[in-house]
């Protein structure tokens, strides 16, 4: 695993109808609630950490996807000394809610874990690479497959991924202090059920590089959102849930004047509290 910041959004007549149209505006208000309207000002965000032993370093991307307008995906890029994870996410913009997730290991070993969110299920297979293999990794072997159920506590809840949080933080905050939403988080076979709380932040120094741009440093006024996760159900494996490999009280630290996210605040493994810092940003061409 790559740490700490490694591990960079889980439905009859005239009663009937009524049932049922109670039913899709509950969803229709549900979905409305943790939208993503649009794509975010900014494409590419670089974030770094440095510890005594090493400096972890991720890069996360987000685009539309070619010729289907109902679906974006999100590229994460996490590595720290010799290890390294790219991690794919094709996610519903008008909900957040993900299609596809993968994720790529390299270190010692290389390997994938791919999960396709079905209707009722999740399938997630793990494939290791063959020895001298150049073969791209969707092509090597399938070493395991495993049908994951959603918590029948579910309900109409939006499931996603941990790094959609840094998302759905992103619009929360665009709307002021006092908001909260909630979803339902999966990780690797475990859910959480994790609330986003927006408030009032604190002046945060920040040193960061624009793409084409001058560099930006000083202290800014910032908006905060709070995460807060909770085992939705009983957890099937190992406690794992993180943001950008950052647990415990997490808050995600956002420039009032701009909305980027300048800093996240949590808990990393062998280091207690610390601080994840944007270090690079590159903006969205005008379209």
């Amino acid at each position: 695993m790559v740490a700490p910041m490694t591990e960079l959004f889980k439905t009859k007549l005239p009663t009937l109808i009524l049932v049922a149209l109670s039913f899709s505006l509950a969803s229709f208000a549900q979905a409305a609630e943790n939208s993503i309207a649009r794509l975010p000002s900014w494409q590419v965000l670089e974030y770094e950490q440095k510890a005594f032993w090493a400096t972890a370093r991720s890069r996360i991307e987000v685009l539309p996807v070619a010729g289907k307008p109902d679906e974006w995906v999100l590229d994460v890029l996490s590595s720290v000394v010799d290890n390294s994870e790219k991690l794919t996410v094709n996610f519903d913009p008008a909900t957040g809610g993900v299609n596809y997730r993968s994720r790529i290991s390299s270190g010692k070993e290389q390997r994938m874990k791919s999960y396709q969110y079905e209707a009722d299920f999740i399938l997630r297979e793990r494939r290791n690479a063959p020895e001298n293999s150049t073969i791209p990794p969707g092509e090597w072997p399938v070493t395991n497959t495993k049908y994951v159920n959603y918590p029948a506590s579910r309900g109409t809840t939006v499931v996603t991924t941990p790094y959609m949080l840094v998302l759905l933080a992103a619009q929360l905050q665009a709307q002021g202090p006092n908001h909260s939403m909630e979803v339902i988080v999966n990780t690797d076979i475990n859910f959480y059920r994790v609330k986003l709380t927006s408030g009032s932040g604190f002046p945060v120094e920040a040193d960061y590089k624009v793409t084409g741009k001058e560099d930006v440093s000083g202290k800014f006024e910032t908006l905060a959102v709070a995460i807060t996760a909770s085992p939705e159900g009983k957890l099937e494996d190992d406690d794992d849930f993180t943001v950008l490999g950052l647990d415990g009280e997490i808050i995600l630290l956002f420039d009032k004047a701009t909305g980027l996210p300048l800093q996240i605040r949590g808990d990393a493994p062998r280091i207690g509290g610390t601080e994840i810092n944007l270090k690079s940003v590159t903006m969205r061409a005008a379209r």
